[in-house]
């Protein structure tokens, strides 16, 4: 499975939600930018001829609805309410033709947004795991109930998480069209000349597709870090039943014997001092991929 599309943090919320209804109009970014697209640009001849049919369709109601208005009412009422009707038809038809001019928001919104968003089709398989692994790493975080309750708020998880992601999404796609490229240029007779060229760009291009594979497992570490916390956390939830729990025992320890007892307490303390090493744990590796100021 692909990864999923990543957005630039400026691009309003409303063009990530039409990605979710109609996805098939968002075009990668290494393919051309859309053109504006209306009626008349896309089908021309039809738009054309439904125009023509309208417009046949509205004179002969209109004489119609003359002869018959002519034949029943009086003369100056059917004048008038002719007259009417023709101004409500010449209201329609030019409200037909300029929205058949204007371009439909969907495709507009995309076309505008063309660049600061990134498709599965703009990464290849290695730039595209990678990916994978971040958005993953990115979605435990966001939704763990560390995140929600507010324990992290110190690191900003939700402005950070999503700039570190479209900047990783960016060098991934930037890494994908220079291996295309190199491909591409090593293809044919190799040569010393070529292979000049080409050994110091495959080092490049080594070296930036290892601190990408860091700052993945940067994220990775501080999903685990996270998750350790959110165990950490149901299990405290888990104490609230505690004073049941203690209330049975008394009901059928023996008078005097408080062990049991004591071992919750004792259990309860220990998991409170885990709860805040592992919140503290997370905070921490999440400082590591703060942004600068």
């Amino acid at each position: 499975m692909g990864p999923d599309p990543v957005f630039a943090p400026d691009v309003p919320v409303q063009v990530r939600r039409l990605y979710e209804r109609r996805p098939e109009l968002f075009v990668a970014k290494s393919a051309p930018r859309p053109k504006r697209q209306t009626s008349w640009s896309e089908a021309p001849g039809s738009t054309f001829g439904s125009l023509l049919v309208w417009l046949a369709v509205c004179v002969g109601g209109w004489i119609l609805a003359l002869i018959l208005m002519a034949a029943t009412l009086p003369t100056a009422v059917a004048a008038w309410a002719s007259v009417a009707l023709a101004g409500i038809a010449i209201v329609a038809t030019g409200g037909i033709a300029v929205r058949s001019v204007i371009e439909d928001g969907g495709h507009k919104a995309v076309r505008r947004q063309h660049g600061k968003y990134l498709l599965a089709d703009d990464f290849d398989e290695k730039a595209g795991a990678l990916l994978v692994r971040a958005q993953t790493a990115v979605k435990t975080v966001l939704e763990a109930t560390v995140t929600r309750r507010g324990l992290l708020d110190e690191v900003k998880n939700d402005l950070v998480l999503p700039e570190q992601l479209w900047d990783l999404a960016q060098v991934l796609h930037e890494q994908t069209v220079l291996r295309a490229r190199q491909r591409d240029v090593a293809r044919g007779m190799a040569t010393a000349e070529l292979e000049a060229v080409l050994g110091p760009q495959r080092r490049a291009l080594r070296l930036s597709v290892e601190a990408i594979q860091r700052k993945v497992e940067l994220l990775e570490k501080y999903a685990d870090r996270v998750r350790s916390a959110d165990a950490a956390l149901r299990a405290e939830a888990a104490l609230e039943d505690g004073d049941r729990y203690i209330e049975l025992l008394a009901r059928t320890e023996p008078a005097g014997d408080t062990s049991v007892v004591q071992g919750f307490a004792d259990e309860a303390a220990v998991l409170r001092d885990t709860l805040a090493r592992t919140v503290e744990a997370a905070r921490a590796a999440g400082r590591t991929l703060a942004l600068p100021d």
